[in-house]
């Protein structure tokens, strides 16, 4: 019982923590937005909806984003038929990008943006354009959660628990 409630209150800082101090962010920013795959196929975060959604937002340069993507590609597997999604968009060039994918063994999807990745990140909420950066949706495609910088897999598992 005591691990349950611990594991609750750090879910619920998690979640305060999250959302604290976060610039008034545009809740349909995602939903308005259209993307690209990795095979050039139109996509939008309308496929998310129905499931806790994990957005994560990288680039191959960006040392952090690098680092933490073998943690979200254990968690997109361990995950997977749970009702819970992964999805990276990446600030880079398709090359760049389809190349390291495939050397990292990626199994999650990744999306480019084909307006302006860092204008959807501010109206998420992510007004300094910092990377990584997450944002974990509820089922109906609401932000719940953003994660500024390198998470690890427990600040993940507080924040999806939150979303519900």
């Amino acid at each position: 019982m005591l691990i349950r409630l611990r594991n609750l209150r750090v879910s619920m800082l998690v979640a305060a923590l999250c959302l604290a101090g976060a610039p008034a962010a545009r809740a349909d920013a995602l939903a308005t937005h259209r993307f690209v795959d990795l095979a050039g196929r139109a996509v939008t975060a309308q496929t998310l909806r129905g499931h806790v959604s994990i957005v994560n937002f990288w680039a191959t340069w960006c040392v952090p984003c690098r680092k933490e993507m073998p943690m979200l590609n254990a968690f997109a597997t361990r995950e997977r038929g749970r009702g819970v999604a992964v999805v990276g968009i990446a600030l880079d060039e398709r090359d760049a990008v389809t190349g390291f994918v495939a050397r990292l063994g990626t199994g999650y999807p990744i999306w480019f943006d084909r307006d302006d990745t860092l204008t959807l990140m501010r109206e998420l909420g992510n007004a300094r354009g910092v990377l990584p950066f997450t944002v974990v949706l509820d089922r109906n495609g609401r932000p719940v959660a953003r994660l500024t910088g390198t998470i690890d897999d427990a600040a993940l598992r507080a924040a999806v628990r939150a979303a519900g």
